[in-house]
């Protein structure tokens, strides 16, 4: 490991003089906490506790820093102005290398990162896209000396000393100055209250300690023209993402939080008013809920079956909603897979995971092998079963006979030819939706439902939002696009073909991240492949379709830590031999991969996981 050495750091200090004030810190920390790029006019949720203890890190001189755990949040706004913030403050514009040094004081880097790389990590970090970094600062190099040691806090204290730093108390700020209040006290400190108190900041960002959905509502926003989404694992926005990246996914976690809740709001979202789509008040007509019983232990409650004794197909409601969702190829149609593995996962849905793999892009649109084959509709009385059709005055015997015509059809013969000539195929506008409860009257995931799968942890209950926030479910008069929620590729390769002005070393920065991910995976069952490639470049494009101005690679990072969320932690589960500890094995190599590449909420996660396996001797992605 390696350690800006002492002079580089106060050289540091001394090039942001008259440059970053202390606004700018308490700006940058602020950027800092959004974990997320940055979009103009979206509120954010701002980790407080963040925000001090960088602060406090960076400006307490005392070998051992105060902790700040106190579970606050700030809610700030950026304007349109705010990537310009940094070039506007103080006299000159600060060297971004100046910033990063004193950011990073007491970091500790790998012996092999170089200065380009911190720069780079900073950019990730402080969630400024390198073409901010290039407009909003002075880009001259300097000159950087790292140490295998690191410095003490004296140390630096008698070298601020000499060049004229107030060092009489613990705590400097920005101006060379000594300060009774601590650098991380929001209230008092020198770094964030005058934030609240400054007009001129609020050309950049606007603070509230308010929620502004609370105060202003849902559609809140300054001065936009058109919807922005910020990148924020906690919205509805990640689960578009995630469908349009692969139509299954998985709501896991305790009872009662309003898992097929979601599922049921976003058809309501998407449903249209025409035809038999308006049912009820109840369930949208682009909605089906299947309810898994413990007694599955095949295909045949869900596809159906060939039965011997009515001489025809017998069809069942998911199968019959599959049909119906090819009469409505526009329309995004979920199926919510309730309490989905009461019953084993791999023994009920085995071919659906097996057709859902096989989707390819033809003509601009996804088809797939077929999930029944077409030999089961060559009889009209399976018509008659699936679309629900009554012939009028006539007997059993002659439906099972009879030979239906298109008008007898009432508008589904062009899909019943399709379903006599090639069989239930998956379609394009399809999704399936497994809500997930992981306690002991429960089956366990197998890896090959999890590679198959996007992963969503629903373990929190917020009940102070239950009372403002509570949706009550309506017909909507103007739906949500499709586009929303509708895959256009399946290839992630043949996806980037279609990005105007990608990075040039697009292909090489995933390979190498995925080639690091692998070897801190290394002697365990569960290093990732080809699949989770695919889906990650897939999900980085979508990423990309809503963030078009972002900077691409910190989209590519922040697509990193969610399929680290959604497809390869929770395929880990093991014992102390298989996953070592804290400081050695499997997860402590995974934990070192996250931090170094600042995946905040895997970093979470795997603390999570560590603290499990320390407690009990096993751990798993599931509580």
């Amino acid at each position: 490991m390696k350690y800006f050495d002492l002079n580089t750091v106060v050289n540091s200090y001394r090039g942001f003089q008259d440059r970053m004030t202390n606004k700018s810190w308490g700006y940058l920390a602020i950027l800092k906490g959004c974990r997320g790029v940055i979009r103009p006019s979206n509120p954010y949720e701002v980790d407080l506790d963040v925000v001090s203890n960088f602060l406090e890190g960076v400006f307490n001189l005392s070998q051992s820093k105060r902790e700040y755990d106190n579970g606050r949040s700030l809610f700030v706004v950026f304007s349109n102005k705010w990537d310009k913030y940094f070039n506007d403050q103080g006299r000159y514009t600060p060297n971004i290398y100046d910033v990063a040094i004193w950011a990073y004081r007491r970091k500790a880097f790998s012996d092999n990162d170089t200065i380009e790389d911190i720069i780079n990590m900073f950019s990730r970090e402080f969630n400024i896209p390198s073409s901010v970094i290039t407009n909003g600062f002075n880009i001259d190099s300097r000159e950087i000396s790292f140490s295998n040691i690191q410095y003490t806090e004296p140390e630096l204290k008698s070298e601020l000393r000499n060049i004229g730093v107030d060092v009489s108390r613990e705590n400097i700020d920005a101006k060379k100055g000594s300060v009774v209040a601590s650098p991380g006290e929001t209230s008092r400190g020198p770094f964030i209250q005058p934030l609240y108190a400054g007009l001129d900041i609020s050309d950049y960002v606007l603070i509230l300690q308010s929620n502004y959905t609370s105060l202003y509502g849902n559609n809140f926003s300054i001065g936009s023209e058109k919807e922005t989404k910020p990148i924020d694992s906690s919205t509805y926005n990640q689960y578009l993402t995630a469908i349009r990246t692969k139509p299954f996914l998985l709501l896991a976690g305790i009872s009662g939080t309003g898992k097929s809740q979601i599922v049921k709001e976003m058809a309501f979202s998407t449903c249209p008013d025409i035809d038999d789509l308006r049912q009820s008040e109840v369930s949208p007509g682009n909605y089906c809920l299947v309810e898994v019983k413990p007694n599955w232990h095949d295909s045949s409650e869900l596809l159906g079956y060939d039965s011997v004794i009515k001489g025809h197909y017998v069809v069942t409601k998911f199968v019959k909603f599959v049909a119906k969702a090819m009469r409505y190829p526009e329309v995004p149609f979920f199926v919510c897979l309730d309490e989905m593995n009461l019953a084993p996962v791999e023994q009920y849905f085995a071919e659906f995971l097996s057709v859902l793999e096989s989707r390819k892009l033809v003509n601009d649109k996804i088809i797939s092998e077929p999930l029944i084959e077409k030999e089961c509709f060559q009889k009209d009385i399976v018509a008659c079963d699936l679309f629900n059709l009554t012939l009028p005055n006539t007997g059993d015997m002659q439906i099972k006979s009879a030979s239906l015509s298109d008008a007898d059809l009432n508008g589904c013969a062009e899909i019943w030819q399709k379903l006599k000539t090639e069989g239930l195929c998956i379609p394009q506008n399809l999704i399936v939706i497994g809500t997930v409860n992981m306690d002991e009257t429960t089956h366990q995931f197998s890896r090959k439902v999890i590679d198959r799968a996007m992963t969503f942890e629903m373990n929190e209950a917020d009940f102070n939002a239950y009372f403002v926030d509570n949706v009550t479910l309506s017909y909507v008069a103007d739906p949500l696009s499709p586009n929303l929620f509708l895959a256009s590729h399946v290839s992630g390769n043949k996806a980037i073909e279609k990005i105007e002005n990608l990075d040039a070393e697009f292909k090489k920065k995933v390979a190498t991240m995925l080639d690091a991910l692998n070897k801190a995976l290394n002697d365990t069952p569960f290093k990732i492949a080809y699949r989770v490639q695919n889906e990650l470049v897939l999900y980085f494009t979508e990423l990309l379709r809503d963030n078009p101005d972002a900077d691409q690679e910190q989209l590519l990072w922040t697509a990193l830590d969610d399929i680290m969320m959604m497809k390869v932690l929770p395929r880990i589960e093991g014992d102390d031999e298989l996953l070592g500890n804290r400081s050695e094995g499997a997860l402590a190599k995974l934990m070192e991969f996250a931090s170094d590449n600042n995946l905040e909420h895997s970093i979470d996660k795997i603390d999570e996981m560590l603290k499990r396996l320390e407690r009990s001797h096993f751990t798993s992605f599931w509580p």
